[in-house]
């Protein structure tokens, strides 16, 4: 599916959706990206990027204060305060083993990028949240098959019930 809707897009599009795409590489997340992502004039990216580094650093510091490392270790300070809520973090961070703990992520991952197009029509943002959400399925078809499946029916579920036209027999 990604590389259908990749074939839909051109120029300035595409290469939006090569940052969403990018943010999903964990080898490519540096401050560099984040800027990039920031700095694109795009209100998805920002928003949903914005938060995935809080996450990231969060994340970070999580396991700088369960190793006994100094704080700021492996965080990305690009100069920028993307906070989250506590109570979000705290929900995350206290979920008990690494399977549920990277469930929970990707949920407030999801989230992250269907609360970000809420009020947008067939927008590129609606596009580009989709095209997160199909990274997030990706990782978990590799992760867990049966629950990837599931976050791709969930999508495609969605996407139908705002969408009901698109023929979807047609992307499998």
């Amino acid at each position: 599916m990604l590389e259908w809707i990749r074939t839909q897009l051109e120029g300035d599009d595409a290469a939006k959706m090569d940052i969403v795409t990018d943010g999903f590489v964990p080898e490519r997340l540096t401050g560099e990206f984040y800027r990039r992502a920031l700095d694109s004039g795009n209100r998805f990216l920002a928003a949903f990027f914005g938060a995935d580094l809080a996450l990231r650093n969060a994340k970070a510091e999580y396991l700088n204060a369960s190793l006994g490392r100094p704080a700021g270790t492996d965080t990305i300070d690009i100069g920028v305060s993307r906070g989250l809520p506590d109570g979000k973090l705290a929900g995350i961070f206290a979920t008990e083993g690494l399977l549920e703990r990277e469930r929970a992520i990707d949920a407030f991952l999801w989230d992250t990028a269907e609360e970000s197009i809420v009020f947008e029509g067939f927008t590129l943002d609606r596009v580009l949240a989709i095209v997160a959400r199909l990274c997030i399925v990706e990782r978990w078809l590799a992760l867990d098959r049966e629950q990837g499946q599931r976050m791709l029916q969930s999508l495609v579920g969605s996407v139908r019930g705002t969408y009901g036209n698109i023929e979807f027999n047609s992307l499998k």
